[in-house]
């Protein structure tokens, strides 16, 4: 068993690794583009990958297959913010994240949707503005987990639709909570915009629902 897991742990590392590895090359190889718009798309798609690369990490450091998503979480804000900010904007960030265990399975999927809904407020939800404040909250609700994702930003745009949004990190995440978790997915516009995600405790789901 001692071997076994230590293997484990080894090949997470790999991954994490590799993925790494990966990303230094879009890295090089959005440098190398001139086109504003491509430059942007590879840079989203670094982040994607060192979100899930941070769960690795995490899985290479331990011998359950479980992860707390509360660090998770911390270091994907991190890292996006220090991958996607410009030089002179001036952003805030508030971490409030209660300990939240969940398989890695089920991690990484919350990984990649939490590294979605930061990006989108990174990227819309400060137009015009030169500073601003992204927070994270988690919390321990009856039956199930809650996680909001909310800026101090210019919130929505009047009649905006999550379902028929064209927005591809909208659509990414919706799918993830809703098929791979099992849970739901909402977005709420007031002084800002929070996103909500809930992730039901059991598999037969709770009467927990997000609110605006």
């Amino acid at each position: 068993l001692l071997i076994k897991s230590a293997v484990i742990q080894e090949i997470h590392h790999r991954v994490k690794n590799n993925l790494q590895t990966i990303a230094s090359l879009l890295r090089l190889q959005a440098r190398r583009t001139h086109s504003p718009e491509v430059k942007a798309a590879l840079r989203e798609s670094v982040n994607r990958i060192l979100s899930i690369s941070v769960v690795h990490e995490f899985l290479s450091q331990q011998d359950a297959e479980f992860i707390d998503v509360a660090e998770v979480a911390k270091n994907i804000l991190e890292l996006v913010i220090e991958n996607m900010l410009e030089p002179d904007f001036n952003i805030q960030t508030v971490f409030n994240g209660q300990k939240m265990v969940l398989p890695s399975n089920q991690a990484i999927s919350l990984a990649l949707a939490i590294n979605e809904l930061i990006q989108n407020a990174v990227e819309h939800g400060f137009v015009g503005r030169r500073e601003g404040v992204i927070g994270v909250d988690i919390l321990s609700r009856r039956d199930a987990y809650q996680i909001d994702i909310w800026d101090n930003g210019i919130g929505l745009p009047p009649g905006f639709d999550q379902k028929e949004s064209g927005n591809l990190g909208l659509q990414i995440v919706r799918t993830l909570i809703e098929n791979d978790v099992g849970g739901e997915f909402r977005l709420f516009s007031g002084q800002g915009t929070r996103a909500c995600i809930i992730v039901p405790l059991s598999a037969g789901g709770g009467g927990e629902v997000c609110n605006p």
